[in-house]
């Protein structure tokens, strides 16, 4: 049965075929909310089509069409077995996967490619939106009126060749009924249907057994002055199934979307042919410009339904881009830029759109997300691919990148929000060191709430004594042996349990909170060591000290205040910065290690190998120990990479007359690396997680098997 979709009228008709054919021509073209011939003298539109076409359609044809509007679409909806589509949380949700599926088409279309292959890949988007369904694309012939195949990837050759070239409101078939009717049209069962006939033994050979198309609308100018720009079909998207099979409303919705933007695929490639590509892609990356990405986002947060729908935005800055272009020159510059473009193409999912966004920024629409783990596994994979090492003329750069992110509906129900706060997420990332990712809500469902509760209850952790501090032990290479620990804050609350320091520091941080807890880390630590050497020897402890506590004009007289208060020896305390804060206003840095260094405590340079140390002011820093980043041990020695920077960091310390600590050893075949090449301290889960201090005292008198 065919069936025309229309949702302007406000009267609602329904008519069965027997009804249909009683009534007179005369009546059926005094009922404006009839779908009749193809004349739309009552909306205004003209579809294209020629008048003779238009006025002189067979009447035996429009005998067989029935009319179903938007309430028995509704109907059939609730009826039908709404599963077989691949989303079928709504409208919106199967809406937003078309859109951002057109990023691929229109990326196509950018960098060159012809159009029927960029509607190749349309189809095969439709087709994997639609299960068992073979979707195509036609383009109206302006001089013959007739429908060309611009694309139909699956459809069976004999069935191709059957209906190419047919010229609408003469032949049968969906499409060419949708072109000259300018509607949606739904044939449910091919071989019952009289818009088939003269082709249902065609669709019988070639398995079809339902056709579903919709037009696909552009506007033609005004040819004289006065006149107005008119509404006409430029073609046809339909979608064939081999069985015979209604339509619901949201598939119809999906449908009539996925063909306005077949629309725009096609105003995109003739806009190309006439004035070039860098309207809509960059020119040195060949990907979609802002332009295109802040219009793709706009009109698909329009579509969003903030009940069931997830999105997020992804801006990823290349960090010092500045320099690579101050100091290699602008080629070098550009090639960077599509190297690393190259490299984030292969991360892109089908439902994802990346564009290039500014002088040295990306952005990628993650369409379809489940969870905040999405988010982070993209983010990660990421920087990870944007840091490998790039070749170029034999001379290899090492770049970093700095993420920032937000999330839909949570982090904003607009476009403008969302983009606004994703770039802010960024600008953090960048002060916190860099070669980071941080995500305007870090977690999903709720977190501004979450983030109110943590900020409110970290002002009473401390008084309440809900703050803990663990020890991981830091054990000799050579003896096997704890020869230190390292002391970790846990926050222990009484309603939300235990919180993770990745949660709750940066809250602290944000909040100046990071002072006084900073303080009661430092005095907690440099107790209990003091309290361990009688009984256990000369351990020593480090603590991790954070920019903003380093920074603090009185910390210097703080950490002195709390070595008297404790009796620690300052030797036995080791002050552990990241290698990022340490660059941050070198000078000043000199001068604050300078002030602690003659106080006695000893100095770790953290996670080194991630940030950017120059080794002229690394050697004259008063340091007395490197820390190896856990991210290099974790794949030695299997990765020559890695142990490639192991190795080198090792030999930079021991030529500097310093102490080298490998963090993150989980496996015995680590340790061992490690010990042969040099490493005097290794400290991870290979040999224990941090402990309580009960568990630690174990640790010291048991020792533990691991070698």
């Amino acid at each position: 049965m065919a069936c025309f979709a229309r949702r302007h009228a406000s009267k609602i008709r329904i008519l069965d075929r027997e009804t249909f054919r009683s009534l007179s021509l005369a009546r059926a073209r005094r009922e404006n909310d009839w779908i009749f011939r193809g004349k739309r003298e009552n909306l205004g539109l003209n579809n294209g089509v020629s008048p003779s076409f238009r006025d002189h359609r067979p009447t035996r044809k429009n005998a067989h069409y029935v009319t179903r509007t938007a309430s028995r679409l509704r109907e059939d909806s609730e009826r039908m077995n709404s599963p077989r589509l691949v989303v079928a949380n709504g409208t919106s949700t199967l809406a937003s996967r078309i859109f951002l599926a057109q990023s691929k088409i229109l990326e196509l279309v950018g960098s060159g490619g012809e159009m029927g292959e960029a509607f190749t890949e349309f189809c095969v988007g439709l087709e994997r939106l639609f299960p068992d369904s073979i979707a195509c694309v036609t383009l109206i012939e302006p001089s013959s009126q007739a429908l060309e195949i611009l694309a139909a990837p699956s459809l069976p050759d004999a069935f191709r060749q059957s209906i190419n070239g047919l010229t609408i409101g003469l032949a049968p078939g969906t499409c060419c009924a949708a072109a000259y009717g300018n509607e949606t049209i739904v044939s449910e069962d091919l071989q019952a249907d009289a818009v088939w006939e003269g082709l249902t033994e065609e669709a019988l050979a070639a398995g079809l057994g339902a056709c579903w198309s919709a037009p696909i609308r552009g506007m033609r100018p005004a040819e004289r002055p006065g006149e107005q720009e008119q509404i006409v079909v430029l073609g046809t998207v339909a979608l064939y199934f081999s069985q015979p099979r209604a339509a619901s409303s949201t598939e119809i919705q999906a449908l009539e979307i996925a063909a306005a933007l077949a629309e725009l695929t096609i105003g995109t490639a003739r806009s190309k042919e006439q004035a070039g590509s860098h309207e809509f892609f960059d020119a040195v990356t060949k990907l979609p410009n802002r332009g295109v990405f802040s219009n793709q986002l706009e009109q698909t947060v329009l579509d969003m339904d903030p009940r069931n729908d997830r999105i997020a935005i992804l801006v990823v800055d290349i960090d010092h881009f500045k320099e690579v272009n101050d100091t290699y020159g602008y080629a070098v510059g550009d090639f960077l830029l599509q190297s690393v473009s190259q490299r984030l193409v292969g991360l892109r999912r089908d439902n994802d759109l990346l564009a290039r966004f500014g002088d040295d920024e990306f952005a990628f629409l993650i369409g379809d997300v489940a969870s905040g783990e999405d988010v982070k596994t993209i983010a990660q994979k990421v920087l990870e691919v944007v840091s490998a090492p790039y070749d170029f003329g034999g001379q290899e750069l090492a770049i970093s990148a700095s993420i920032g992110g937000s999330v839909f509906p949570w982090d904003g129900e607009d476009a403008q929000t969302l983009m606004r706060n994703a770039e802010n997420a960024l600008v953090s990332a960048k002060k916190q060191g860099r070669g980071l990712c941080r995500m305007y809500a870090p977690t999903m469902g709720g977190y501004a709430f979450e983030k109110l509760q943590l900020k409110m209850a970290l002002s009473y952790a401390l008084e309440n004594e809900e703050l803990i501090v663990r020890f991981q032990p830091k054990v000799s290479s050579e003896t096997n042996k704890i020869v230190g620990a390292e002391a970790l804050t846990y926050w222990n609350h009484p309603g939300m349990g235990e919180i993770s320091p990745v949660k709750f520091i940066p809250i602290a941080e944000e909040t100046g909170q990071i002072i006084p807890l900073g303080e009661w880390v430092l005095r907690t630590a440099c107790e209990q060591v003091q309290a361990w050497r009688p009984e256990f020897g000369n351990l020593t402890m480090a603590i991790n000290i954070s920019a903003i506590q380093f920074r603090e004009r009185s910390f210097v007289e703080t950490v002195r205040s709390i070595l008297r208060d404790s009796g620690i020896e300052p030797e036995a305390i080791e002050l552990e910065i990241t290698e990022s804060v340490a660059m941050n206003e070198v000078e000043k840095t000199l001068e604050r290690l300078q002030e602690l260094h003659d106080l006695g405590v000893h100095i770790a340079i953290d996670d080194f190998g991630t940030g950017y140390s120059s080794l002229a002011y690394l050697k004259r820093f008063p340091i007395h120990t490197l820390k190896i980043d856990k991210s290099f041990v974790l794949n030695t020695p299997q990765d020559q990479g890695d142990m490639a920077i192991v190795k080198g960091v090792i030999a930079l310390a021991h030529n500097l007359r310093l102490e080298v600590v490998a963090e993150g050893v989980e496996t015995a075949e680590q340790a061992s690396y490690l010990r042969a090449e040099g490493c005097e301290f290794l400290q991870g889960f290979h040999f224990s997680r941090p402990v309580p201090k009960a568990g630690f005292e174990q640790l010291l008198r048991d020792g533990f098997d691991a070698e």
